[in-house]
């Protein structure tokens, strides 16, 4: 799953924003409790506009099980490092992109 992400980026900025959000999908597996899954779960999939949310959504039935968490997790990251690795950051400033790593709403 994670690694159709790669092929998303089309521009540094774009691989940029890709890699955060799996990072931040990363960070979720890593800190969320069950609840917290539940909530995302629980969501109205037509509100999970920003990727993610759409990761977090399509992540959240392996995140109940450790072997498959902890295969999601290792997945994000090692994704997320090879597009930072296939886009390097060129120092270009750009707008950060809108990465919700906090518990869900």
């Amino acid at each position: 799953m994670f690694d159709s992400c790669i092929a998303l980026a089309q521009s540094p900025s774009e691989a940029r924003a890709v890699a955060d959000a799996l990072e931040a999908v990363a960070r979720a597996l890593r800190e969320w409790d069950a609840e917290a899954w539940k909530k995302v779960q629980d969501r109205d999939e037509t509100d999970n506009a920003g990727l993610f949310e759409r990761l977090t959504l399509k992540v959240a039935p392996a995140a109940y099980d450790r072997k498959s968490r902890g295969h999601a997790l290792r997945s994000a990251e090692a994704s997320a490092a090879v597009l930072r690795v296939l886009w390097p950051d060129t120092g270009e400033t750009t707008k950060e992109p809108r990465v919700l790593a906090d518990v869900p709403n």
